[in-house]
């Protein structure tokens, strides 16, 4: 399952592809700060307020509102004492009246507040819950979701549409990088620089295509160091 601080990261990745904006930019203009996409790069995990910010600077819709709708939903739904959600959900017995003041959590205990929610509900009161969300920056998927390959196409209406491709296996980055012997922030930045393999964009998700994997690391077979073809194979 990936995690939704990695989504966020590949938003932003796509972002700067998509608009050939730098990093230090991009920072610089959002939060005033120039490091912070190099750091987010490599492996921090912002906050709730600052990846809103992010968000809504890349017209993307952020994750707070949904986020905090989901929360009250579950509550008004399982009859769950907000002290008791906060300590067994988010080990804060507080964290409920501290979000409602504007508490802004790190990514990752949204993530893992949200997953506590769709262990503990039933799956009638889930689709509830998923519909109080509203339009919101997607948040941690469906492990049955994650694990279906899948396609976006356009039916006559010109609407997109998700359709299950069984010939094709489709790995999230944390996956593709494992499967190459790479790093996250390597593929993160081939994806910037166009040197890596070529990926697909499924709404904010980043999916490579196994096949596509297997091809780009063939156009690198090597005999010897001394080879001097330009797609040389890289680990840092």
């Amino acid at each position: 399952m990936q995690a939704l601080s990695d989504q966020f990261r590949e938003t932003v990745n796509d972002y700067l592809t998509r608009t050939g904006m730098s990093p230090a930019r991009l920072g610089r203009k959002v939060l005033g700060d120039p490091s912070f996409v190099l750091r987010l790069m490599r492996g921090r995990t912002p906050r709730l307020a600052t990846a809103d910010r992010m968000l809504v600077f890349m017209d993307e819709a952020p994750i707070g509102p949904g986020f905090r709708n989901e929360v009250n939903a579950f509550l008004e739904i399982t009859r769950t004492k907000p002290y008791l959600f906060g300590l067994q959900a988010a080990r804060d017995p507080s964290f409920v009246a501290r979000l409602h003041k504007g508490l802004s959590p790190h990514l990752d205990t949204v993530q893992r507040v949200r997953e506590w929610m769709a262990k503990n509900s039933k799956e009638t009161d889930r689709i509830v819950i998923g519909a109080a969300r509203g339009k919101s920056f997607p948040l941690v998927n469906d492990r049955a979701q994650e694990n279906m390959d899948c396609r976006e196409e356009v039916n006559e209406e010109g609407e997109e549409i998700i359709m299950k491709d069984e010939s094709v296996r489709y790995l999230d980055t944390r996956e593709a990088a494992q499967y190459l012997g790479l790093s996250n922030r390597t593929l993160d930045r081939y994806r910037m620089t166009g040197e890596g393999p070529v990926f697909h964009k499924f709404g904010t998700r980043i999916r490579y295509a196994q096949a596509d994997l297997e091809e780009w690391a063939a156009a690198r077979r090597m005999r010897s160091t001394s080879d001097g073809r330009s797609g040389e194979w890289r680990t840092t």
